[in-house]
């Protein structure tokens, strides 16, 4: 902008009250600077325009709760503006202290003036109260000395080039001044420098803190020791810290503490999940404990679709969370175009699995992911909108609990209450019916083979990755277990073998998402019976029917894998048609007889096909006219399945 337009704007800004004024990436010098401010000081209410001129005519000096007012502006960006000087600084700070209005100021990208070295020596005769040394100090005591007083919330100097000799006294300035939100983010933060922000949320009530692009991997520890669960932090930025897993494991617990806690920003470390020992326990362990947690942030943390996942699972056990942001990860980022049959499997399975979350929370309202472009699938697209759709379903509920019982009323009367969620064509015809959708289609058309191929194995797969996390993450807690505990009468306490029960009986609870990624397995497999008809009567021998034949077998061991994993899942197995399923794999009711996760794919080859070739259109048959022996037969192996399994495990705890 040219100085006449400065000018101009300046003019504007002291006639016209404005509350909020954004600046940033304008190029502002320091006349410029000076222009703004100064218009910014000269602008009055109406009510405040009444109030001076009342001051004006009295001849003696007016007590202090009746000073003159003076701007109206609440909250003032200047972000990424380096030419400002030394000069342009000066009136930043004497506009700081004077308004009596502004509420947040944000400064980042503006380089703070080192104090020189020789200033304020005896020998320094050229010493000027202009110079670059007076700077951090004239700031520090314009922030300490408000003539408002403790009304400034919020103070952001970001990029400001602050070294720890400045830190320290921004900090002093903040505690005096009682600034409830502070933000230090690329700083190069020494571990003395954040010594000096642990002593500010210790003396004063920190309600958010960012401290992003500063390098704490080997000092979060100190931050997670002060925070108790008298602190009232609701906010916390670590981006680009460089965090590990090992840097987050203190901090999360201390979060867990924290009564007010709501919004945590993890984004751009990319070693949280690059890792193989990667920080995805940790969150699935710590965030459904947060008690009022609502916003979370892991964009560029190199997260792929499997973390994507198995954090999905643990989505609607966060009771309160409404905002998900797993943006800019680029091993999931591909997967919005993608082409290829593999790719789009992977994809299903993740656009499934955050549908799945979405429908079964009551609090998501957001998340944030990379839409599949127009190239990408159409059952991708459609679980991609149902995402959106089943946002805004939660985000219609939300006056629920927090309106007025007549909107309550209203929102429960049949005739003008909640609106259903509108479910694609391509979905229905997939899975056949859905629990919000009154329209049964399971005697529709059978879908297109693809579609079957796609979202089956999607859903496969994001089952597969439900259940090895859960089997992960008993063998993780087992390995942390010791084996005994001794007490000073020397008696041996079996803590281990308490645990294992403890386990043994737990291990029959499934979470939400998986048991609705079940349903939805149990659906496809329904629907995909007329199309194996279909494909065995016109030719048995095809590739096509391989396929769709492979896939039931593979529904089939994995819906096996899961009911034995979680036997109260279990259900009748009957069909929509009112026939029993077919089950290719009698022997797969055993659990090591199950192939693992990353074998459970359509994709074959024709070896493997032909190997399941015996199974045609008569054993098809045969198998839909199953009798009912064979359904004995398959309850008792599961029985001594189950009978095996608990004698193994009364086996270990008489061996201790």
């Amino acid at each position: 902008m040219q100085l006449p337009d400065i000018v101009t704007l300046g003019d504007y800004l002291a006639v016209v009250p404005v509350k909020k004024l954004i600046l940033e990436d304008c190029g502002l010098g320091d006349e410029a600077v000076r222009v703004i401010l100064a218009g910014l000081l000269a602008a009055k209410t109406p009510e405040q325009a009444k109030h001076n001129r009342k001051l004006a005519k009295k001849c003696h000096s007016a007590p202090k709760s009746k000073q003159e007012q003076l701007g109206v502006v609440e909250k003032l960006s200047l972000k990424n503006n380096p030419k400002i000087t030394p000069e342009g600084w000066r009136h930043i700070s004497f506009f700081i202290n004077m308004s009596r209005s502004l509420k947040a100021i944000d400064l980042s990208g503006i380089p703070l003036p080192q104090p020189s070295p020789t200033a304020g020596s005896p020998t320094d005769t050229k010493t000027t109260p202009h110079s670059a040394w007076d700077i951090p100090t004239l700031l520090q005591k314009s922030i300490a000395e408000r003539l408002a007083g403790q009304t400034l919330e919020e103070l952001v100097m970001g990029e400001c080039s602050l070294d720890t000799t400045m830190i320290e006294m921004i900090v002093e300035a903040v505690v005096r001044c009682r600034i409830r939100r502070l933000g230090l983010a690329h700083n190069n933060m020494t571990p003395q420098g954040l010594q000096h922000v642990i002593r500010y949320v210790q003396q004063y009530e920190c309600e958010g803190l960012d401290l992003g692009g500063n390098d704490l991997r080997e000092h979060l520890h100190m931050l997670a020791d002060v925070l108790d669960a008298h602190r009232p932090l609701y906010a916390l930025s670590l981006a680009d810290c460089k965090l590990t897993p090992a840097s987050i494991r203190p901090l999360l617990p201390a979060l867990v503490r924290l009564p007010n806690f709501r919004f945590i920003d993890l984004s751009h470390n990319r070693d949280l999940f690059s890792a193989p020992q990667n920080a995805l326990g940790l969150l699935r362990q710590y965030l459904p404990q947060m008690p009022i947690i609502k916003r979370v942030h892991l964009m560029d943390v190199a997260m792929t679709s499997e973390h994507a996942i198995a954090l999905a699972e643990i989505l609607p056990e966060i009771k309160t969370l409404a905002h998900l942001n797993i943006l800019e990860n680029h091993l999931i980022s591909g997967l919005a175009s993608a082409k290829d049959e593999a790719s789009q499997e992977e994809a299903c399975a993740l656009y499934a699995s955050l549908m799945v979350a979405v429908r079964v929370s009551t609090s998501i309202v957001c998340i944030d992911f990379d839409v599949p472009t127009e190239d990408s699938s159409e059952i991708i697209k459609a679980l991609a909108k149902q995402v959106v759709a089943y946002s805004l379903r939660n985000m219609e509920r939300l006056p629920i609990t927090e309106g007025s019982e007549t909107a309550v009323a209203d929102l429960a009367d049949p005739h003008g209450g909640e609106k259903r969620v509108m479910v694609p064509d391509v979905l229905l015809h997939l899975v056949g019916h859905v629990d919000d959708v009154p329209e049964n289609h399971d005697h529709d058309e059978p879908a297109p083979d693809d579609d079957y191929i796609v979202g089956g194995t999607g859903v496969v797969k994001a089952l597969g990755i439900c259940l090895n996390r859960a089997r992960d993450q008993r063998r993780s807690s087992r390995d942390m277990t010791p084996a005994t505990r001794t007490d000073g009468s020397g008696t041996i306490t079996p803590t281990r073998r308490v645990l294992e029960q403890e386990q043994e009986l737990n291990k029959g609870k499934a979470k939400e998402m998986s048991k609705n990624l079940l349903g939805s397995a149990r659906k496809i497999r329904a629907r995909l019976q007329p199309a194996l008809v279909r494909e065995a009567r016109a030719a048995p021998s095809s590739m096509a029917y391989k396929r769709l034949q492979y896939l039931d077998s593979t529904l089939d061991r994995m819906i096996q894998r899961f009911e034995n994993e979680y036997p109260e899942t279990r259900l009748a197995t009957s069909t929509p048609f009112g026939e029993p399923l077919p089950s290719h794999q009698a022997a797969s009711t055993e659990p090591e007889a199950i192939p693992p996760e990353n074998s459970l794919s359509p994709t074959v080859s024709a070896n493997d096909m032909d190997a399941e070739e015996d199974t045609s259109t008569t054993a098809l048959k045969s198998a839909l006219a199953r009798s009912p022996s064979s359904h004995s037969l398959s309850q008792a192996s599961r029985q001594a399945a189950e009978e095996g399994r608990m004698h193994r495990f009364g086996q270990r705890m008489r061996r201790e």
